[in-house]
């Protein structure tokens, strides 16, 4: 059993990726291992709870991103009791490192996105994930990668040498993702979101420009009109950057009575909504992983993705892949799903094999031999 200080101080209110991320993690690392999580308050009711997990709070005047990304480089570092672990643990590398470390130190990067979509942040912020974040993340002993696209930008515009580098997938929730076939469960999602027709659906935050739903909206209103009668546009997440520039284009489509946002659902609804769907669209520009093609797959949902970054590697041939900037090959890619059944039941079978590759049990354990090779090398 070893002693792991986790560090998640961006965990988003459990409304992002990285807290999906967290949460699987700390999850599975605890059935083995002693933990502490270093995490903001309120954020530790939506983690997990285990007699193997102890949450330390951090300050709310550490919240705000700005302050909390020199607290954590060059405060926290200096507040550790290194002795009480063996490894340190970032889940978000990212985002967040140390500007030094008395023990291994593991960090877990997801996407450098900053790099794939223009105006993603704010000056600032790109200032500080473009040039002052890469120098410490070099200096970490081991960086983990969850997607070989990931790995491929770590040595492009990181510098980080191919050695210190692991890629280990992400998994999906084996306990919460599975077809829902119970007609009052999948009646009563329909009726909490309103859902009265049958849908095309995108789980995402509402982030403009990165996430695309311009794009996706574009690209809907390319169907032939009997489609869009049969059915609608579903868009699930929350209000991000950009979102006002999203929602008012929406209001001003020609097809807005069909364009539905629903806002953010929790995780143990989402099988059932993803089972209601009749195709699951992800048309990002960039992502690191894209876990809700996963999560698609495993609840039998077929799905269409673009083929940049990391999505069309994780989609595989399990997915119908396109160009996310080009509308008319979106729309294509969505008609045929809709309108063919054997390409739908063909990628529903390749999905259901290919889900298997994406197990957080083994990226638990993946994350622990990181460690351990680290310390050899040490």
């Amino acid at each position: 059993m070893y002693s792991i200080l986790v560090s998640a101080t961006s965990f988003d209110n459990g409304k992002s990726g990285v807290s999906v991320y967290i949460n699987n993690c700390l999850r599975e690392l605890a059935i083995l291992h002693r933990i502490e999580v270093l995490a903001f308050s309120e954020d530790i009711p939506l983690m997990p709870q285990s007699e193997n997990i102890i949450y330390t709070i951090a300050s709310e005047r550490y919240r705000k991103p700005a302050v909390n990304m020199l607290w954590h480089l060059f405060y926290l570092p200096f507040k550790v009791k290194w002795k009480k672990y063996d490894f340190i643990l970032l889940p978000a590398a990212n985002r967040r490192a140390l500007c030094f470390s008395r023990k291994v130190t593991v960090g877990v990067v997801h996407d450098l996105s900053q790099y794939h979509v223009d105006c993603k942040y704010d000056p600032l912020r790109m200032f500080y994930i473009k040039k002052i974040l890469p120098h410490y993340v070099r200096k970490l002993d081991s960086v983990v990668a969850v997607s070989n696209s990931t790995a491929a930008d770590l040595k492009k515009y990181w510098k980080i040498p191919g050695e210190k580098i692991t890629v280990n997938y992400n998994g999906y929730d084996r306990q919460t993702f599975a077809p829902v076939n119970d007609s009052e469960e999948l009646q009563a999602v329909r009726c909490e979101y309103s859902l009265d027709k049958d849908f095309i659906l995108y789980i995402s935050r509402i982030e403009h420009p990165g996430k695309n739903h311009i794009g996706l909206i574009k690209a809907y209103e390319m169907l032939p009109e009997e489609i869009r009668g049969e059915y609608d546009l579903i868009l699930a997440g929350s209000d991000w950057s950009g979102a006002e520039v999203v929602r008012e284009y929406a209001v001003n489509s020609s097809c807005s009575d069909s364009i539905k946002f629903i806002d953010f659902v929790e995780n143990s609804k989402l099988p059932a909504l993803m089972s209601a769907a009749s195709l699951y669209v992800f048309p990002s520009f960039f992502e690191g992983f894209g876990l809700s093609v996963a999560e698609a797959m495993a609840c039998e949902l077929p799905v269409a993705c673009s083929r940049t970054s990391s999505l069309g590697e994780i989609g595989g041939d399990a997915a119908i892949q396109f160009e996310p900037d080009n509308h008319q090959e979106i729309a294509d890619c969505i008609l045929k799903v809709l309108t063919d059944g054997n390409i739908r039941e063909n990628l529903i079978r390749a999905g259901n094999l290919r889900k298997e590759m994406f197990n957080w049990r083994k990226h638990a354990e993946k994350l622990i031999a990181c460690y351990e090779n680290a310390k050899v090398g040490n």
